[in-house]
């Protein structure tokens, strides 16, 4: 991984929150691994992360699905939601961990609900993920996996899309 944005092969933007601010942060230029860490800095499972004069948190708490970062810049812009359809079968009381973390889901879809009303990616894709838990990080491969059926759907509405 380079050190900085300027090394990417692929222009980049990162989303993260301004905590003290509050509000969000395209990061695009300079040091990649705090940006990266700030992106994902979820309050009470990461600290927050302070560049320049900024304390900045997960982007989530601002702009959980940033595809309107990408207006003007792509010809298409596909988000990938991995927020996970909602159960309407589970009952089970949440431990306050869980509880606190699925909050944090709850709050994310309904920003994203209200943004998608207002102007939607021309591609959104919501890949089965919704089963796994927000800090299953070591179970990436079979999460990935689990979001294999979701490569076939892409590609047929991409390959659309891009005969449009």
């Amino acid at each position: 991984m380079p050190g900085d944005f300027g090394g990417l092969a692929i222009p980049l933007i990162v989303v993260a929150t301004d905590l003290h601010r509050r509000r969000q942060v395209a990061l695009s230029a300079g040091a990649l691994a705090p940006a990266l860490a700030a992106s994902i800095a979820l309050p009470t499972v990461m600290r927050p992360v302070v560049i320049g004069e900024r304390v900045l948190i997960d982007g989530g708490a601002t702009n959980p699905l940033p595809f309107d970062q990408l207006r003007g810049q792509a010809d298409i812009v596909v988000a990938v939601d991995i927020a996970g359809e909602p159960s309407e079968t589970r009952c089970d009381i949440p431990n306050p961990w869980e509880c606190l973390l699925a909050t944090v889901v709850v709050m994310g879809s309904a920003i994203t609900a209200e943004k998608v009303k207002h102007t939607a990616p021309d591609l959104i894709l919501r890949p089965n993920v919704g089963g796994y838990r927000l800090l299953d990080f070591l179970r990436a491969s079979v999460i990935l996996r689990a979001a294999d059926p979701v490569k076939v759907e892409l590609k047929g509405k991409l390959a659309a899309l891009l005969e449009a």
